[in-house]
């Protein structure tokens, strides 16, 4: 891996797929690498925007498994985007590991594996929508981290606070977190029928409960969803 989210995310846990017209990653299958070899200067190469996309992927892994790394690269981010060797290799290695721990207990993803796709549902609507490469996934991912967010403190199942500190953070990293440049609700909750997640036509999210801690909800109301949406324009 070359880019910080394919060194904290895609590279880790056998994933291989591609993408159709209808959806993100929507064939693949799981092959695991014999080895994953990572080396920081290569970050060193790439445009600070690739850095923001990776670190999308590295706050989802603290507000899904671990408040401290959260709270860790809030305290760190300058050194983080100033390329800080010490930095980057603290980074990696504890993304690494939440990645490794949660693909080693679930593979196939039959239940906790699916965690890692907080904000994903969302995000992979917006790519498809918005024709892959208008967002980057890391962009896409940062929105889809709001809506969820949102949409789980619009429910009363997570403190609000979370969604103010995620939106925060995201902000200072230049992640987006509106945007006016979206499809209509109706066009984007038509796309996340079509996403990989979706179960007997249910759409599943994946919502914090506090920072740190998320659950697989089955049965959000489609008016919710639809009200996470209309948050992003506002």
């Amino acid at each position: 891996p070359t880019r910080l989210l394919a060194m904290v995310d895609a590279s880790v846990g056998g994933k291989v797929g591609v993408n159709l017209p209808q959806g993100k990653n929507l064939v693949g299958a799981f092959y695991q690498p014999d080895m994953v070899v990572i080396d920081t200067e290569c970050l060193s190469t790439l445009p600070a925007r690739e850095m923001r996309c990776g670190l999308a992927e590295c706050i989802k892994h603290g507000v899904i498994r671990d408040e401290s790394l959260f709270n860790w690269i809030d305290a760190n981010l300058e050194h983080i985007m100033d390329l800080d060797s010490a930095a980057l290799v603290e980074l990696i290695h504890r993304n690494v590991q939440i990645k490794a721990d949660v693909v080693m207990a679930d593979e196939k993803e039959s239940g906790e594996r699916a965690h890692l796709n907080f904000g994903h549902t969302f995000a992979h609507a917006i790519e498809a929508t918005q024709g892959f490469g208008v967002y980057h996934h890391g962009e896409a991912v940062s929105l889809g981290m709001v809506a969820a967010s949102h949409l789980a403190a619009d429910l009363g199942s997570c403190a609000r606070e979370v969604y103010i500190q995620l939106v925060k953070l995201l902000k200072r990293v230049g992640l987006p977190t509106r945007t006016e440049n979206l499809p209509s609700t109706k066009a984007l909750m038509e796309a996340m029928k079509l996403d990989k997640k979706v179960q007997s036509d249910t759409i599943r999210l994946i919502l914090p409960d506090r920072m740190g801690t998320v659950s697989i909800v089955n049965d959000t109301p489609t008016e919710a969803i639809a009200r996470a949406w209309d948050a992003l324009r506002s």
